[in-house]
């Protein structure tokens, strides 16, 4: 994994925590004497020093720790999607016997082709 990090996304992760114990020793937040040292470690080191960032292994674990929340995030949102707006969306129609995609099948149809309004345009240039 530590061939394919640049210098410069070590630079930016290490800028952004800087920027973040910056923040909490701005505001007094805890002990403000330490987080000013930890932004300034975390300042100089992601300028001189990036890789430091891979060899004590700071980069790769939050890379983990942001990939294990990615999954618990996507699946509450696959969840909550697919319970709370999806199958109650279900539930109605079906209650409601709505047949959206004219799927329902009709034994007296002879063909179940619609024929359209409009034709469609010229397929050139179409993005």
């Amino acid at each position: 994994m530590s061939e394919n990090i640049s210098k410069k996304d070590l630079r930016i992760f290490g800028l952004i925590w800087s920027a973040i114990f910056a923040f909490f020793f701005y505001k007094g937040i805890w002990i403000p004497l330490i987080f000013g040292i930890i932004s300034l470690i975390f300042f100089g080191l992601s300028l001189l020093l990036p890789q430091i960032f891979v060899k004590i292994r700071i980069y790769q674990n939050w890379i983990k720790i942001g990939d294990f929340f990615g999954k618990i995030n996507g699946f509450l949102i696959s969840f909550i999607l697919f319970y709370g707006i999806f199958t109650p969306t279900a539930f109605a129609l079906k209650l409601f016997k709505k047949d959206l995609l004219n799927k329902k099948l009709t034994p007296s149809a002879t063909s179940y082709f619609t024929d359209r309004s409009s034709q469609p345009g010229d397929m050139k240039n179409q993005f």
